[in-house]
C-alpha cells in the first residue's frame, strides 16, 4: 500500500448523492489530518438511461478502469456507491491474486434470476461476483474470474428474500456470521482468521444497512432492525485489518435525503476514519 496516495472513487447513483456529501462534508479532512493525499474521482454513466442492467454496465466499466488504475499505482480505492452492485465494477478492476471478499450487509444479495421474486438487480450482487449468474455481463466489465465461495465471509446478515435465497446461502460454502437480536450468531475473529488462512487480501464491502437503524437510518432500502452497533462494526474492522490487506473498500447505500438528523453521515464518517487510520499505519504494498 502506498500511504500518501489514496483515491476515493464515487459512482453516481440515482438512489444517493452520498459520495459527494461525505467527501465534501468531512471526508476530505479525515484523510488530510492523517497526511494522506486523497483524490476524488466521480464516475457516472455518460449515455441516457436505458435499463438497469445496461446502465450498471456502463458505470461499472468506468469504475473497473479507475480501480485498476488506482491499484496499479499502489493506491487504495475507496468507493462510495449508492448500490451494492458496484462490487462487480470494483472486483472487475482488481487482479485479485489470493483475494477474498468480506461482505458486511443486512442482506445476502445472493439471489439469481431463478431465485428472485422482485428481479432487484443489486440483490444479485454477491451471486454475480461468485459466478452464479450474469457471467457474460460481468465479463464485459473487467476481471470476471469468480470469487470462490470459500473466499467469502458474509457478516451481519439477518434479512433474506425470498426463502430460496436463504436456502442458497445455507447450501453455499461461504463463511458467514448472521446477526440475531443485535448480536453475532458466531465468532467474528474465528471467521476472519479462517478466511485469512485462504487469502491474503480482501475487498471489504460495507453496506450501511448492516448497521442498526439507530445509527444508520439514511439508506436506500427500508432499515432492518437489530443490526451492528458502531462498536461491533469497529470489532469487525479491527479483525479484518488486523489479519488481511485491503485491496479495495466500498461503502454503499448512504442516502442523504433520508438522513434527516445526520446520524448516517456521522456513522459513515466514522467508518471512513477507521479506514484512514488503517491507511496511515499499514505497511506499503
Amino acid at each position: 500500500m502506498n500511504v500518501g496516495r489514496h483515491r476515493r472513487l464515487t459512482p453516481a447513483r440515482w438512489a444517493s448523492e452520498g459520495g459527494r456529501r461525505l467527501f465534501d462534508g468531512g471526508g476530505r479532512e479525515l484523510f488530510a489530518r492523517r497526511a494522506i493525499a486523497c483524490r476524488d474521482v466521480r464516475i457516472a454513466r455518460r449515455a441516457p438511461f436505458a435499463d438497469t442492467v445496461s446502465a450498471c454496465l456502463a458505470v461499472h466499466r468506468e469504475l473497473a478502469a479507475a480501480v485498476a488504475t488506482a491499484a496499479a499505482a499502489g493506491e487504495l480505492p475507496i468507493v462510495i456507491a449508492g448500490s451494492c452492485d458496484a462490487a462487480a465494477g470494483v472486483l472487475g478492476g482488481l487482479t485479485r491474486e489470493r483475494c477474498g471478499v468480506v461482505w458486511v450487509d443486512a442482506h445476502a444479495d445472493f439471489n439469481t434470476p431463478a431465485s428472485t421474486v422482485s428481479g432487484f438487480f443489486p440483490g444479485m450482487a454477491l451471486a454475480i461476483v461468485t459466478g452464479d449468474c450474469y457471467a457474460s455481463w460481468w465479463a464485459q466489465i473487467g476481471n470476471a474470474a469468480p470469487v470462490p465461495q470459500t473466499h467469502v465471509a458474509l457478516l451481519g446478515i439477518r434479512d433474506f428474500s425470498p426463502a430460496a435465497e436463504r436456502e442458497r446461502v445455507e447450501r453455499s460454502r461461504m463463511l458467514r456470521v448472521a446477526w440475531v437480536d443485535g448480536q453475532p450468531d458466531g465468532d467474528i475473529e474465528v471467521t476472519v482468521a479462517t478466511l485469512a488462512d485462504r487469502v491474503v487480501q480482501v475487498y471489504l464491502h460495507i453496506d450501511l444497512d448492516a448497521l442498526d437503524p439507530s445509527i444508520a437510518p439514511g439508506i436506500v432500502d427500508a432499515p432492518v432492525p437489530q443490526g451492528l452497533s458502531l462498536e461491533q462494526l469497529d470489532d469487525v474492522l479491527d479483525a479484518v485489518t488486523g489479519r488481511l490487506a485491503l485491496g479495495a473498500v466500498a461503502l454503499t447505500t448512504y442516502t442523504p435525503s433520508r438522513d434527516l438528523a445526520g446520524a448516517t453521515h456521522a456513522t459513515a464518517l466514522h467508518v471512513l476514519g477507521r479506514i484512514a487510520d488503517h491507511c496511515a499505519t499499514a505497511p506499503h504494498r
